[in-house]
């Protein structure tokens, strides 16, 4: 997460989640226990890794990468014009994917409805099974500190939407 982000999400000082993410900014500093973890958790043993960070694994049948669900994400950052770059190694259904979509969806003027697309379609569908999965590894601090503030986020943005 970069810290400009972080400061930008900081100051939405209601936010429930907000307590949740002082506690991780201390650990936002590189270091190799992190990568460890990330390689870890989701890419050692690929593709049998310990939890899979693409909505397209959780929301198709088959579980796999790069189905509709994907092509869905795809389609909707485009229509943003927002591609993934390909030497990034991520793709479109990734969880720092969808929720980079969503922060810059959010600073954007007319967009709520892809954002309550993107959330009740894909983030809101995928993210619990995630989440679980993530604490079922029994991450580092880190790595469970995401997993709450991906729920708290989710749930938050789920609750705004239904006001």
């Amino acid at each position: 997460m970069q810290r400009g982000l972080l400061a930008q999400l900081l100051s939405a000082a209601n936010a429930p989640w907000r307590e949740t993410l002082i506690a991780l900014e201390p650990q936002l500093n590189y270091n190799e226990d992190i990568e460890a973890e990330y390689s870890r958790l989701f890419i050692l043993a690929f593709p049998n890794v310990a939890v899979q960070p693409f909505g397209s694994y959780w929301l198709e049948e088959d579980q796999r990468l790069m189905g509709k669900s994907s092509l869905e994400i795809q389609e909707m950052m485009a229509s943003h014009g927002i591609e993934i770059a390909e030497n990034s190694g991520l793709l479109p259904d990734h969880i720092v994917s969808e929720l980079e979509f969503m922060a810059y969806l959010a600073s954007q003027e007319d967009t709520q409805q892809t954002q309550q697309q993107l959330l009740e379609q894909h983030l809101a569908r995928w993210t619990p099974q995630f989440t679980a999965a993530l604490r079922a590894a029994k991450p580092a601090p880190y790595y469970s500190l995401a997993a709450d503030f991906i729920e708290q986020f989710i749930d938050s943005e789920v609750q705004a939407f239904r006001k």
